[in-house]
């Protein structure tokens, strides 16, 4: 760990890290390029405007995101001024490409308007309930994700809009059979090689490290012993739970309800029904003033109805019961007196005439028949009921008394838990939620001495929370980290002697006499000796990057083994020697897969030779200023 820190800033971790912000921004739909916004902006591209909240959004967004996947190495990288002011501006090339994929879009008229990502979010089954788009399930979801409403439009409104352009230019690249073998005998290559280990662990016992050399490495490394950011916490749980445990539901409250709602526990009402189904409103208007003026409901369905089944019965549709059709047409079925006809229905893009021939209630179930089920929705009433009153009753005590939570415990009736001292990158599991964790370290209850309001994480559930104890960043003095560093110079030193050892020994190998066992001027370390059996390796199935890229350098030599010192990704150190080289050969789940990769690794080359095509014709605009400022989130 102390070696890929003490590369950092330059090395192969921060051309990783900027690679995959790159690759989010392209698959995940960062989106903010048709918002405007009165805000000063961050951009302007060809006078469309990237409003700096768009932006504070998504470095927050992308901060969280690499915080999650690499936890300390990140904020340690963040720690350097350099690379914070690169990767807030990776984040803005970002915006700024979406911005000119947006422009792009609109110009193929492709753009997405508003009325497709409302009927986009409306229909999402994570926001429904019961069927139906519950406003109080998204509400939740933009809490838990601390985002605005027309935050998560944007990133809707460009995930759309990729998978119009991917359908459409990016949805031509093609691969042909004879392409796709090559591939897979290059990516399924097979090598038989023999791998003689040399022993690290024996070697390290015999390093030594001066503390010169302890002292410089930690002058020259101080970002690796950073401490982050530390706090220690209480917090009282408002749960569902809480209120639960309280309620209890008597056979009256029961019975009240069952005499107020009887309709609830009608079965399924009949109708008979029958209709027209017209192309445009003006002509079903038309039909519906004739039917109005006495014209004969049946006689029109045969001769204008495009529901030719039911149109040679008179537009009959038989008796049906409900859910049998979309719900507009049965809503306005419902709403049609029998023996009435129905004003003109848009359902599904055409426009039915309704007529109602017939309805039968269906038949009232007994009160013993839906006693419990009664009994769960009054439960479920008067916890919600019961939650909101409990939390803003907590919340208004966690306000009035700021000294601590005990007026908080008194009144949810549990004590508040503490936890140990914890960073961003370790949040207890109880508190990990994303508006909790941005109240703890990026408000002012980090100075401690104050509660928090009562704060959303789910459905019936919040949190109140109060910082106990705050340690700033700091990092470890040469003491602390003397015992890590000497560990690490001295597998340090380890590993480049063996490595020069296993160098030395597959030049000797390489020129000797291959059909020896080991040649006269091979030299191996004490206790070692060349490996017998060999070992099969597929390049793509291959887990250790470092061990692969390795196995695969090692050129092949006709007739005669080749040797090679390797490195593995633990820093163990092996004499190679290659035995054999086969083509691959691929089952038909892995033919789809490299298939499926080679696709949309040529999508992404094609995404990116498009927007520097509009980066090249585009007039940008960058507030340097406001980018470059230390103090954004």
């Amino acid at each position: 760990m102390l070696e890929k820190l003490g590369n950092g800033v330059g090395g192969v971790m921060w051309k990783v890290v900027f690679v995959l912000i790159s690759i989010s921004f392209v698959l995940g739909g960062v989106g903010t390029y048709l918002v405007g916004s009165h805000d000063t902006s961050a951009a302007k591209v060809n006078g469309d405007e990237i409003s700096q909240q768009s932006f504070q959004s998504a470095l927050q967004l992308q901060t969280r995101n690499f915080s999650d996947q690499m936890g300390a190495e990140f904020s340690l990288l963040m720690d350097s001024p350099e690379f914070s002011t690169r990767f807030r501006q990776d984040v803005l090339n970002g915006l700024i490409d979406e911005t000119l994929l947006g422009q792009y879009l609109q110009s193929l008229g492709l753009a997405v308007s508003d009325e497709q990502i409302k009927r986009a979010i409306v229909s999402s089954p994570n926001f429904q309930k019961d069927g139906k788009f519950d406003n109080e399930l998204y509400q939740s979801f933009l809490r838990f994700n601390g985002i605005s409403a027309d935050y998560y439009a944007q990133t809707l409104r460009a995930s759309v809009a990729m998978q119009q352009l991917q359908q459409g230019l990016l949805g031509s690249e093609t691969l042909s059979e004879a392409h796709l073998n090559q591939l897979i005998k290059q990516i399924f290559q097979t090598r038989e090689v023999r791998l003689t280990a040399f022993p690290l662990a024996a070697e390290i016992e015999k390093q030594q490290v001066s503390e010169q050399e302890v002292e410089q490495y930690y002058n020259d490394n101080k970002a690796a012993f950073m401490v982050p950011e530390l706090v220690k916490v209480e917090y009282v749980d408002i749960a569902k739970p809480d209120v639960e445990k309280n309620i209890n539901v008597g056979d009256i409250e029961i019975s009240q309800y069952y005499q107020d709602n009887k309709a609830q526990f009608s079965g399924k009402t009949s109708q008979h029904l029958a209709h027209i189904q017209l192309a445009d409103q003006a002509t079903a208007q038309d039909l519906y003033q004739q039917i109005q003026n006495g014209a004969d409901f049946a006689e029109l369905a045969k001769t204008h109805s495009q529901d030719k089944l039911s149109a040679v019965n008179g537009g009959d549709l038989s008796w049906s019961t409900d859910g049998a059709f979309p719900a507009a047409f049965e809503n306005a079925a419902y709403e049609t007196d029998v023996g009435a006809v129905s004003q003109p229905v848009s359902v599904d893009g055409a426009y039915h005439l309704i007529k109602v021939l017939e309805r039968k209630q269906g038949e009232v179930q007994p009160l013993d028949q839906v006693k419990s089920q009664i009994a769960d929705t009054i439960r479920n009433e008067q916890t919600s009921s019961g939650f909101f009153r409990l939390e803003k009753e907590a919340a208004e005590k966690a306000f009035e008394n700021q000294a601590s939570l005990a007026d908080v415990e008194q009144a949810v009736g549990k004590k508040a838990a503490q936890t140990d001292y914890f960073s961003r990158q370790d949040v207890p599991t109880a508190l990990n939620f994303p508006n909790v964790v941005y109240n703890i370290f990026d408000t002012d209850l980090l100075q401690g001495g104050m509660n928090s309001e009562a704060i959303n994480v789910g459905e019936q559930h919040s949190i109140i929370v109060r910082v106990v104890d705050h340690k700033a960043a700091s990092t470890k003095t040469l003491e602390e980290a003397k015992a890590d560093i000497v560990t690490f110079l001295k597998q340090q030193k380890a590993e480049a002697f063996l490595l020069s050892e296993a160098q030395k020994a597959a030049a000797a190998l390489n020129q000797g006499d291959t059909q020896q066992a080991q040649p006269q001027n091979v030299v191996l370390p004490q206790g070692v000796s060349l490996a017998a059996q060999t070992q099969r390796f597929v390049y793509a199935r291959m887990q250790d990057a470092q061990l692969r890229e390795g196995v695969f350098s090692i050129p092949a030599a006709e007739g005669k083994s080749v040797y090679k010192a390797l490195q593995d990704g633990n820093g163990e150190v092996y004499l190679a020697e290659l035995v054999s080289v086969s083509d691959g050969v691929a089952d038909s789940n892995e033919q789809q897969a490299l298939a499926l990769s080679y696709l949309q690794g040529k999508q992404l080359q094609t995404y990116n030779s498009l927007i520097q095509s509009l980066r090249n014709q585009a007039k940008i605009e960058i507030n340097q200023d406001f980018i470059q400022q230390r103090d954004l989130p």
